[in-house]
């Protein structure tokens, strides 16, 4: 009896989990790294929420407060299966006396492997560089699962 409650704990979560990817895949594969009082948010390339049919991704800098300056540079990478070939789709943005900041490079969706490289810098309000270069996604095969 104790083991099949075990095994219907484990399904439960298992689905929740999956749920949870479903309903919002970008936070699904999210990283986070919290630096001060700032989160660095990486993400795995797919399928976009708000325009329908793209491949997208989301590297993002996330503060309590605001900061002199936020820094996200991101190339999302496209390789056909069997290609030696990548594409690069770059997106960068700035500013200052902020406490958000994202980059976001996207393009309708192909049949290809997707992945991310990002770098991120912070100059916080005492003006001390924080910099976090060369953060990369795994390989994300169909991300918006085309047939």
């Amino acid at each position: 009896m104790r083991f099949l409650k075990i095994f219907i704990a484990v399904l439960f979560i298992s689905a929740v989990v999956v749920g949870s990817a479903f309903l919002n895949p970008s936070e699904a594969y999210a990283a986070t790294k919290t630096i001060g009082d700032c989160d660095i948010i990486m993400e795995v390339p797919h399928a976009s929420g708000h325009v329908r049919g793209n491949v997208t991704v989301d590297p993002r800098i996330k503060c309590k407060t605001k900061q002199r300056y936020l820094g996200v540079t991101a190339v999302m990478e496209r390789k056909f299966p069997g290609s030696q070939y990548t594409w690069k789709i770059s997106a960068k943005r700035k500013g200052d006396n902020v406490n958000y900041m994202n980059a976001t490079p996207n393009e309708r969706c192909q049949k290809a492997d997707y992945r991310v490289k990002a770098d991120f810098l912070i100059v916080d309000n005492r003006g001390v560089r924080h910099e976090e270069f060369g953060y990369v996604s795994i390989w994300k095969s169909n991300p918006c699962r085309l047939l």
